[in-house]
């Protein structure tokens, strides 16, 4: 869909609801193309196309589809880069304007001065946080650190995507 005006992500209501404007997970892309804007690229290589997957992209935020419904929006790319939403989307980073802080110990004091409830996973590949929205923060030793306090991982991705309670286990 052509829009006149870009949609505005804010992300701390998208930490605290898993609110992304209208989008919600299980929507089709049909859906999504006649109620949204239209994405900036379509990354599909051939694994990718042969599993049944696609993924959008809104600058470095992808929509991730399988058959096509929406299972996942997330972004790794916010590092290295400014987040981004694209042509069509206009951000309000919240705590993402400055990566540089992105650590365990200021992610979680700023949960808890907004009252965003979670819960915690650490294992071997780093700790997740699965927040009460069904926003996934995923943080790691970013440098490859030996002996690196785990308050020093760095968040290196976000996910809304449906809870694995396998994953809790």
């Amino acid at each position: 869909m052509k829009i006149k005006q870009k949609i505005t992500i804010d992300f701390l209501e998208f930490f605290k609801t898993g609110k992304f404007d209208y989008i919600k997970l299980g929507q089709t892309k049909e859906w999504i193309l006649n109620n949204f804007p239209n994405p900036d690229d379509f990354f599909a290589d051939d694994w990718v196309k042969q599993k049944g997957y696609d993924i959008w992209t809104y600058g470095n935020i992808e929509f991730h589809f399988q058959q096509e419904k929406l299972f996942l929006i997330f972004s790794d790319h916010f590092n290295n880069a400014k987040l981004s939403g694209g042509k069509h989307i206009k951000i309000n980073p919240w705590i993402l304007k400055d990566t540089s802080k992105l650590t365990l110990q200021f992610v979680l004091a700023e949960l808890n001065n907004q009252n965003i409830d979670f819960k915690k996973k650490t294992d071997n590949l780093g700790i997740l946080l699965r927040l009460q929205s069904g926003i996934e923060l995923t943080f790691e030793n970013w440098e490859d650190i030996d002996g690196c306090n785990p308050n020093d991982f760095r968040l290196t991705s976000f996910s809304l995507i449906e809870e694995n309670p396998n994953r809790w286990k």
